[in-house]
């Protein structure tokens, strides 16, 4: 489980977008434990950022204003994401309540993502771009860096709050990369101040390097013969199940 989470990582950032990786979240969790998921899996997807901004390199590969908005209002966030989860450490059963907190996350966010796909992919309600008020980007700037020190999860609400303004799709998924390799440095400090990394969970890490980085090629292959729709309706569909599993 460990193995497939980390291949998902580099799947999704190679080519199904972004809300795809949230899978890796609750197989993680399951495996080893939400606590340890946290540590673990950041590394990981720090590799896969990496793989992913190698091909998303150029400046015109990202939107500055929308990236201007969201970086510094999501370390506010990853700043009282961080005090919520000192707070669930500390607690009795704060692990139990921790590890249902990040099922429902995930399960709340499959559904939202696997809702959008279908009406984007069929037109339903189709409407103008999205023009987005700076404090719209502050606020879900806020709530993605909370919900992505949480449980790693904010994925699909970025894609959400970005494919309704109908950028050009490598603008997208660079301002995507850009944004989650911004944000997973930067929730370094604190989950190494708080002693969540540590040798052990590193060491996970670094075996799990190797998935990541085949899952960069896979996603890659898969995307030009794969359908895009049903893969990722299938990958909404596991993340729902293991998300109620994680909360049950």
């Amino acid at each position: 489980m460990l193995c497939l989470g980390a291949l998902m990582v580099g799947v999704s950032k190679a080519g199904f977008g972004a809300g795809a990786g949230i899978l890796a979240v609750p197989l993680i969790a399951v495996a080893v434990g939400a606590k340890e998921m946290l540590p673990i899996l950041l590394p990981v997807l720090i590799c896969g950022d990496i793989f992913a901004l190698l091909h998303y390199s150029g400046r015109n590969d990202r939107d500055w204003r929308n990236l201007a908005v969201l970086v510094p209002s999501a370390v506010a966030g990853i700043t009282v994401g961080m005090l919520v989860l000192d707070w669930f450490l500390k607690i009795p059963h704060g692990e139990e309540i921790l590890q249902r907190t990040v099922g429902g996350i995930c399960v709340v966010f499959a559904s939202m993502q696997a809702y959008s796909y279908i009406r984007r992919v069929y037109g339903i309600g189709g409407r103008g771009a999205y023009r987005p008020s700076v404090w719209h980007g502050i606020a879900m700037g806020g709530v993605a860096g909370v919900t992505s020190t949480l449980a790693h999860s904010a994925g699909p609400l970025i894609a959400l709050f970005l494919l309704a303004q109908q950028l050009p799709r490598r603008v997208f998924v660079g301002t995507c990369v850009f944004f989650f390799f911004t944000g997973n440095l930067i929730k370094l400090i604190p989950y190494t101040a708080e002693g969540l990394i540590t040798g052990n969970t590193l060491a996970v890490s670094l075996v799990l390097f190797p998935a990541t980085i085949g899952g960069t090629v896979l996603g890659s292959r898969l995307n030009k013969w794969l359908s895009e729709f049903y893969f990722n309706l299938a990958v909404y569909g596991i993340t729902f199940a293991t998300g109620v599993y994680l909360v049950v």
